[in-house]
């Protein structure tokens, strides 16, 4: 059963419709990447796997539960209690482009927050696991620092191991580097490589070419709100099939460094 079911998605944005008709699946395991232009939607799909955005019509199911909806009686959808739509998107992680982490709390307490207040997991037992974790990213050194005192690519390292905390069984990326100097790209890509080759489900929303590329076990395109395209990353990026992702691609990959437009 796949873990991610998606199927005929919509979403406007007062009368500017977003998403028209999406649908696809993500397996256990599976690492997808969303590509697509700016306003092609991809973002907006991400934000509706958990409920941080509504959707008008159709069905998204994540471990063959329905995200912030519940059929009535009539087999209707309707919108469900926030404390139960909360319950369920604690088990999927989200990491967002500039990493939404507490200031006033120290990167331990970041980590630790949710499992304690969430998951009611003692303080001890959250401590041990969030040491753990950010031994996992590479920071264990940092437990004790602010946010402020660290570096872009740190911040965000820190952002993943406070969505591990939570023992997801999915995690969202929302262009995890598009807010890094390009020097702390490769540190937070090389920690998700290493979650891909553990096997976390990830969805990707990314405009790194290498990672998709090498990382991604499919890799869709998106435009004007649709998929158009859904392939392993070495057809999709050798043989694009679609007139939009050959545009794309060759829009990209012809500003990109050198390194990212070697043949594969």
């Amino acid at each position: 059963m796949p873990l991610v079911e998606i199927k005929n998605v919509h979403k406007r944005f007062a009368d500017q419709p977003v998403l028209k008709g999406v649908s696809l699946n993500v397996e256990p395991g599976e690492v997808v990447c969303l590509l697509g232009a700016s306003g092609s939607g991809k973002t907006t799909l991400l934000r509706c796997i958990n409920h941080l955005e509504s959707i008008d019509d159709g069905e998204i199911r994540v471990a063959d539960e329905l995200v912030g909806y519940a059929r009535d009686r009539n087999g209707k959808l309707r919108e469900e209690k926030d404390r139960i739509t909360s319950a369920k998107r604690a088990r999927i992680g989200m990491v967002f482009q500039r990493f939404n982490l507490f200031a006033h709390l120290t990167v331990l307490e970041n980590v630790t927050e949710a499992p304690m207040q969430v998951l009611r997991v003692s303080k001890d037992t959250a401590h041990k696991r969030a040491l753990d974790l950010l031994a996992r990213v590479g920071l264990k050194d940092k437990a004790d620092h602010y946010p402020h005192e660290l570096s872009g690519g740190q911040q965000q390292r820190v952002a993943i191991a406070r969505a591990l905390a939570m023992e997801p069984r999915l995690i969202l990326f929302d262009e995890p580097t598009s807010a890094l100097d390009p020097e702390l790209v490769g540190e937070v890509l090389e920690t998700m490589r290493r979650l891909a080759s553990e096997g976390m489900t990830m969805v990707v929303v990314t405009h790194e070419m290498s990672f998709a590329r090498d990382v991604a076990d499919r890799v869709i395109m998106m435009a004007e709100g649709q998929v158009v395209e859904d392939a392993p990353p070495e057809q999709l990026f050798s043989a694009p099939s679609h007139p939009r992702t050959k545009a794309f691609l060759a829009r990209i990959l012809n500003a990109a460094p050198a390194e990212e437009r070697k043949p594969q």
